[in-house]
Formats: C-alpha cells, structure tokens, sequence
C-alpha cells in the first residue's frame, strides 16, 4: 500500500514538471491539490500506525527519525501550497514550492524503500503485518473521506484495492 502510494506520488511530481503553471492553471491547482491530499493521507498513517509498530521491531532508529523530521519538512510545504493556492498566487514561487516539495517526497520514498523497508522485511515476525495491514487499510479509507472528499467511493475502493492489507 505504501509503494503503491510512492508510485502515485512520483508521478504526480512528473506530471506537474510537463505542466505550464501559466498556462494550465487549472490542472496545476488540481494536482496540487491532489497530491498534497494524498501525501496528508500517507504521512499521517505512516506516523500513526506504521512507524510506532516498526519502531519497536527495529534495532536501528535513525531511518525512522530522519522520516519524521521529512514529514515535518513536506508538512510545512504543503501549508506554503495550500495558503498559496488559498490566496490565488500560482505563480514561480507557488511552482518552486511544489518542486522542492517534490524533491524531499522523492528522497524520502528513496530512503524508505531503499533501507527502511528492508530492515521491516528483516524484522520478520516481531510486527503482525496482516494486522497492521488492516489497520491501515481502514485508517486510510477514513482519512481519504475526512481528506480528500472529491473522490467518489468507486474511486476509493479502487484505491485501497482487495489485499490491500497484504502490502503494507
């Protein structure tokens, strides 16, 4: 579920660099919107369910600290986005902003994926993953309603997908 969502994320960030922010206003916004949306979802299960449960699997803290302190860092960018975007101002900076913002989510998910998740496949048996797994899936399924309201529930069941708790 969660590379699923660094997927989703990495191309969100491509899609935006083939946009004209002058030009497609419009679909800059909406993507924007979007991703910011989704990475809210994200970070806030990876704090709430995912990091406490491999936290304590883990021998090694660091790789979970440093992802907090990244989640802080692209949670004061969103903010910046999202007053941005309140205030109509799409322009160079609001563009900046979003592209900075794209390069912290890029290493991230490199980091995560890269050692973070390894070390949780090496934990093995000491975090129940089905369980987690479910807990996630639910939490997302909320978080999506409370988040991102414009996706319609077909959206949101094709989004969680069947065996979605499998891939935590």
């Amino acid at each position: 579920m969660l590379k699923d969502d660094h997927k989703r994320a990495k191309k969100a960030f491509r899609d935006f660099e083939k946009l004209d922010a002058e030009k497609q206003a419009d679909e800059c916004r909406q993507l924007v919107e979007q991703t910011c949306g989704e990475l809210q979802v994200h970070t806030t299960l990876e704090e709430e369910l995912f990091y406490p449960a491999v936290r304590q699997a883990l021998k090694e803290q660091d790789l979970l600290d440093e992802a907090e302190v990244e989640h802080n860092s692209a949670k004061q960018l969103i903010e910046q986005l999202q007053e941005f975007m309140q205030q109509g101002q799409l322009d160079g900076k609001f563009t900046a902003t979003f592209t900075v913002l794209g390069e912290y989510v890029k290493h991230h998910i490199k980091e995560e994926e890269g050692e973070l998740f390894e070390q949780c496949e090496k934990a093995g048996n000491k975090v129940d993953w089905a369980a987690l797994g479910e807990q996630m899936k639910t939490r997302k399924a909320e978080l999506m309603e409370e988040l991102l309201p414009q996706m319609d529930g077909s959206s949101l069941a094709a989004e969680l997908g069947a065996g979605a708790e499998d891939r935590a």
